[in-house]
């Protein structure tokens, strides 16, 4: 793209190489010209990469604490009616005017940053970008009479947005019927330096022992996912490897292994390739979790994918990454029903574990370079729409 936007950025998850939302903004904005972004958000992490771009704290010190608390839900309620709902600070807004952005990004996630986002938005007549990775109402914890009011401040700022970017079709679709307005989807993108496993499909034999990984956060239900294969785990005598440390919620056991945390989630996967046969991504059956999986896309799906070993999904019918690995030919997915099956698949079955790898390489969704492009197009898309 020539002539790069000025992009002022605005979130609770900054672009940085730690937590999910914040690694997809450190990766989509790492070639972008640093003297055409800054960033207003969380301090980053002192053990993370940053951009080379300018970084400025936004505190709101006194609604962090109540969101942390046991008053979160008060939070919500109170900011669905536009109270504690919190305009930039003046000295910020003063670093944004001496900037003089052409465009402002933000992600849907915590009110009490992507508010701010669009009230300055709108009053400096900017083109807004707006992210939507997650069902915020169903984050929000809110009191179930104020909903209504938070539906309807989210679709006004929603239907601000010059460009909408879902983490998937499914979730454009929703968030149309929801807040009534069109949006675009970008997948995940993956890390550009991720390379696939080296296999010998002519030298694969039998495994008498199946160890498989699992990256990220066990928030999300996958905590409660784990927790609902550790039977099949140890009846199928499969090993799963968590590559994180240990969580006293989901103890450690003969088939349940924490591998802990690595600097980046490049070193986890290279760790993964060098000590598991397979990955897994483990949906929850728990119905409280349908919202959210019905339009989430798991960001470490397309790092799984380009690792180019198996790749397990398992889970309930409506989980979005299971409806996506459904029309593809190179994933291992089902329930807790067919999950022994498959684990038994990965050790015995070597013809149909050859034909599952080949056509694993075959799946184009996340590539790299066609993301960021799509991405780039987008911004240009809006900076012209406006």
């Amino acid at each position: 793209m020539k002539n790069y936007p000025k992009i002022l950025f605005i979130a609770d998850e900054i672009p940085q190489s730690i937590n999910a939302s914040s690694i997809q903004f450190y990766r989509l904005f790492k070639n972008y010209p640093s003297d055409r972004l800054i960033v207003f958000g969380k301090k980053p992490d002192p053990k993370a990469k940053t951009l080379n771009c300018p970084y400025y704290e936004l505190k709101y010190v006194f609604l962090e604490r109540l969101r942390l608390s046991r008053f979160t839900s008060l939070l919500s309620d109170l900011q669905a009616m536009e109270f504690l709902a919190p305009m930039l600070p003046q000295s910020l807004v003063e670093v944004a005017n001496a900037f003089k952005p052409d465009l402002v990004v933000s992600l849907m996630q915590h009110l009490t940053y992507y508010y701010p986002a669009y009230r300055f938005a709108k009053k400096e007549k900017l083109p807004f970008i707006l992210f939507c990775h997650d069902d915020v109402e169903e984050f929000s914890r809110i009191h179930g009479g104020f909903k209504r009011k938070l539906l309807q401040l989210n679709g006004q700022i929603y239907r601000s947005a010059s460009k909408r970017i879902c983490i998937s079709p499914e979730m454009a679709i929703q968030w149309k019927a929801k807040y009534g307005a069109d949006g675009d989807f970008l997948y995940p993108v993956a890390s550009s330096t991720l390379t696939a496993k080296e296999i010998d499909l002519d030298s694969l034999m039998p495994k008498k022992e199946l160890k498989i990984g699992y990256a990220g956060s066990l928030a999300y239900g996958y905590k409660e996912g784990i927790d609902e294969i550790k039977p099949i785990l140890q009846k199928t005598g499969t090993v799963l490897k968590i590559y994180r440390d240990e969580n006293n919620l989901l103890p450690a056991s003969e088939n349940l292994e924490y591998a802990g945390f690595s600097r980046t989630a490049e070193e986890t996967f290279e760790r993964i390739k060098n000590e598991c046969d397979a990955v897994i991504l483990p949906y929850s059956s728990e119905q409280r979790f349908k919202a959210l999986y019905s339009t989430h896309f798991p960001s470490k799906i397309a790092e799984y994918v380009l690792l180019g070993m198996p790749v397990i999904i398992t889970g309930p019918d409506y989980a979005n990454g299971l409806k996506w690995a459904k029309t593809k030919k190179g994933i291992f997915f089902g329930n807790s029903s067919s999950l022994p099956d498959i684990l038994t698949d990965l050790k015995q079955n070597v013809s149909k574990l050859k034909k599952t790898l080949v056509a694993l390489r075959d799946i184009k969704d996340f590539n790299h370079n066609q993301i960021k492009s799509k991405f780039l197009k987008l911004i240009d898309e809006a900076r012209k729409t406006d």
